[in-house]
């Protein structure tokens, strides 16, 4: 198995023009990148250090350009297979594409929320009179609670 290289490092080494030959090889699921250094291969990885493997050509081909400046490669589609039971899946990108979601979900709730507000008729309340009025409401709920538990005390006892 190739070492691999993480981009940072695989930009370094097209910038000083370490890197003599690069080739897409196909596998199932998609494409890994492969860099020839001196005598060595070395794969292209990801952030936790494993093959980098793209969904398809133009994936890969999109990183080899503008992230590497390399406009040269062979493509070996030999090992390709597309069938979907093989594909590598990326939980971690479920994971942020579901928290994306929810976000633009809640943002949407803030802003109807906002936009509520904004029309209602009444008056506007001071910050002295939204406070008396949170002290009521909270005094309220304390007598209820205290009641209630007081209720409570008396049937265990």
């Amino acid at each position: 198995m190739a070492q691999t290289v993480q981009l940072a490092t695989a930009r370094e080494l097209a910038a000083a023009g370490s890197v003599r030959d690069t080739v897409l090889v196909g596998q199932p699921g998609g494409y890994s990148v492969m860099f020839k250094v001196g005598a060595a291969e070395r794969a292209l990885a990801t952030k936790a250090g494993v093959t980098r493997l793209f969904a398809g050509l133009d994936a890969a081909v999109r990183v080899l350009r503008s992230e590497l400046g390399i406009s040269h490669y062979q493509v070996d589609a030999s090992g390709y297979s597309d069938d979907p039971e093989k594909r590598r899946r990326r939980p971690d990108r479920t994971a942020a594409l579901k928290r994306a979601r929810e976000d633009a979900a809640y943002t949407e709730f803030l802003r109807q929320g906002v936009q509520e507000a904004r029309a209602d008729p009444r008056p506007a309340l001071s910050s002295e009179e939204a406070a008396r009025h949170m002290d009521q409401v909270k005094a309220g709920l304390q007598a209820r609670l205290d009641a209630a538990l007081a209720g409570n005390k008396d049937k265990t006892e």
